[in-house]
């Protein structure tokens, strides 16, 4: 009996075999630590920025939501920096803030219909 599974086993077409994924090493580390000075828990694209004075300045104003500062200094120090990992982290940073895109077009979008719909029924009733 053994022998009809083995010559089965042997007939059948060779299973698909999936690649499994490569794993190229671990994350890196995190470089500071996952809560801020107030127990808050950090946005996690923020642990892996690197260590600079005026990046962690640009850091600060976007934890405390301080947008403004955030847009001011983030692409100064984009432009005067020379580390290009500090470059991208303050990009990051300024990208982050920004509104999205598909947001203006939706906004823009209800707007015109307001407009539309205001003059359309102010004009097709009469007034006295």
């Amino acid at each position: 009996m053994t022998g009809q599974f083995d010559e089965a086993r042997r007939n059948r077409p060779d299973r698909v075999r999936r690649k499994r994924r490569r794993r190229h090493g671990e994350p890196p580390a995190a470089t500071r630590p996952p809560l801020d000075s107030d127990g808050r828990e950090r946005p996690a694209f923020l642990l892996n920025f690197p260590n600079d004075p005026e990046l962690e300045r640009v850091i600060a104003a976007f934890e405390a939501g301080n947008y403004a500062l955030v847009r001011r200094e983030a692409p100064a120090l984009a432009e005067r920096t020379e580390d290009p990992d500090v470059r991208n982290a303050a990009l990051e940073l300024y990208r982050r803030i920004q509104p999205d895109p598909l947001i203006k077009y939706l906004l823009a979008v209800s707007i015109a219909l307001l407009v539309f719909l205001v003059s359309y029924f102010y004009g097709s009733h009469d007034h006295p």
